[in-house]
């Protein structure tokens, strides 16, 4: 096999046929297999199994346990083998019957250890080249195992967490100009149930960056990606946080502030995107001199 397309999937019975359709329709040059990471879900998918077997190889694993979609993942990867690895969720698909040729030669006898290609998002009716996300990329394996990169244990963004890892462990990436992947809006997924969770996940944000800045100390190689990286953080809290929260809310994300990010917490309340992220680079910066 020349490639691994890894899908972590929970009670996804009636939109696992949609990536799987969109899978069966490409044509392709290559080898590949879908390995399925089923959650702990609380359906059987073997009438599916069975179907789409017939068109193409499958590795169907069933966890013991909920884990999240990120260590569903992280099982994905430990248990195939291709040399490319790609991801996609339960419920998304590619744009085009070509979709997986292009990323496969996008990245096949390169040096580049990442392509970042674009995708179109149902909900914002939108193209966009999404650096931190995991839909529309490919991935070396070589390069994730020997730079020991795993997904981190939280059950939310923790696709950002991940391919900000990978890049910020200096991997060789190109942008494909191209989109390629659909993804759809399900308002019953886990990111999109209620206000509440949602507002409980910008901690997790928070976690996973300041994580990611131990991780990675700051300097000339690394310091443009953290930088970005922070910054991209805060436009989604600008989006979200500013304009949905309650006063108690925003007390309790000033404590999470003052926790994971003391030298920025001062910035709560500045609702200037481009105040903030100017005085976030400010702020950085001045760790390099």
């Amino acid at each position: 096999m020349e490639l691994d397309i890894i899908i972590p999937i929970y009670n996804a019975i009636d939109t696992l046929r949609t990536p799987l359709d969109s899978i069966r329709e490409q044509k392709v040059s290559f080898p590949f297999q879908v390995v399925l990471i089923d959650d702990f879900s609380e359906c059987n998918y073997q009438e599916i199994l069975e179907e789409y077997q017939k068109s193409f190889p499958i590795v169907y694993y069933r966890l013991s346990e909920n884990v999240g979609s990120g260590l569903a993942r992280e099982k994905g990867l430990e248990i195939s083998y291709s040399p490319l690895v790609t991801f996609m969720d339960a419920d998304d698909s590619y744009i085009e019957d070509t979709s997986l040729e292009t990323l496969y030669q996008s990245i096949h006898d390169t040096d580049y250890d990442c392509v970042i290609a674009g995708e179109f998002n149902d909900e914002a009716n939108v193209a966009v080249l999404n650096e931190s996300d995991l839909h529309g990329k490919i991935y070396k394996r070589n390069f994730i195992e020997e730079n020991d990169i795993h997904f981190n244990h939280t059950r939310y963004h923790e696709d950002n967490y991940f391919n900000n890892l990978v890049l910020l462990r200096g991997a060789k990436y190109q942008y494909l100009l191209y989109n390629v992947y659909r993804y759809h809006f399900n308002p019953n997924s886990l990111t999109k149930k209620d206000k509440e969770k949602e507002f409980q996940r910008l901690e997790i944000l928070l976690s996973n960056y300041r994580e990611l800045l131990r991780m990675n100390p700051m300097n000339d190689d690394n310091i443009d990606r953290i930088l970005h990286f922070i910054t991209s953080k805060y436009r989604y809290y600008n989006r979200i946080y500013f304009n949905v929260f309650s006063e108690n809310e925003r007390k309790q994300f000033q404590s999470w502030l003052e926790i994971y990010d003391p030298e920025n917490c001062q910035f709560l309340g500045i609702q200037d995107l481009d105040s903030i992220e100017t005085i976030i680079i400010d702020t950085y910066n001045k760790r390099r001199n």
